[in-house]
């Protein structure tokens, strides 16, 4: 299974949420470390970042990139707020 890593400000976000939030969270990240593949697409159009993949979560979206050994969760967002901070 792929570690899994939360950056300064998806750590900020997730630490935000109500408790079953970050439940359905902790789980799904953990599914996409042990190589399933749920509600996943990768990214376009994003100058520099050609490895960065979207991870929907109901209304909640995990922007993430992996390499051979983890899971680095960039932001955790709602989807209401768009990718605006791309």
């Amino acid at each position: 299974m792929k570690k899994i890593l939360l950056s300064t400000p998806a750590r900020r976000q997730y630490n935000t949420l109500d408790g079953s939030t970050k439940e359905r969270i902790k789980d799904v990240l953990t599914r996409v470390a042990r190589g399933g593949k749920p509600d996943i697409k990768k990214l376009k159009g994003i100058k520099g970042r050609e490895d960065l993949y979207r991870l929907r979560m109901g209304d909640y979206r995990i922007i993430y990139h992996e390499n051979a050994e983890c899971i680095k969760v960039i932001q955790i967002i709602h989807r209401s707020k768009g990718y605006d901070w791309l």
